[in-house]
């Protein structure tokens, strides 16, 4: 009688392909608009969510050169009157990012849309303020970058 014993590994965990960008980058726009597509200067549009409570702007960010978001990432926005050097808003999302596999968007971890907010203000005390708008994602092993843009607050 003969016994073979044979030794398997356990299957190789794939890492997503975002994790073996080298160059770390990030992008924001406004939700619905094109990365780059923006000029300073252009209208960043805002408005009262469904659900009510304090005005906010859609945008959305991509990245690369960071790791393991699809396991968690913290994203910033904020967002200052250019003009006085006001804070308008401040909010941080902690989320898990998806690594796109087409489209423009193809090699980058991308999320859903997220909401800057700008608690304490009302409408029309918003109207027509030019913003910088920074986005600033970290992964949780301490990497990070940002992108900023520049725009005027727009009714939507």
């Amino acid at each position: 009688m003969f016994w073979f014993f044979f030794a398997c590994a356990g299957p190789e965990v794939a890492r997503p392909a975002c994790d073996d960008v080298g160059d770390r980058a990030a992008a924001v726009a406004p939700a619905g608009v094109a990365y780059d597509d923006l000029a300073e200067g252009d209208p960043l549009p805002y408005g009262t969510p469904p659900q009510g409570g304090s005005p906010y702007s859609p945008f959305h960010v991509r990245t690369s050169g960071l790791v393991d978001l699809g396991e968690g990432a913290s994203v910033r926005l904020v967002a200052e009157d250019i003009d006085g050097d006001v804070l308008l808003g401040d909010t941080t999302y902690e989320l898990r990012m998806v690594c796109a596999n087409v489209g423009d968007d193809a090699g980058s971890w991308v999320g859903s849309d997220l909401h800057q907010r700008f608690d304490g203000y009302d409408l029309d005390g918003l109207e027509g303020r030019e913003v910088r708008i920074t986005a600033t994602v970290a992964d949780r092993v301490g990497g990070s970058v940002s992108d900023s843009l520049i725009g005027v607050l727009t009714r939507m």
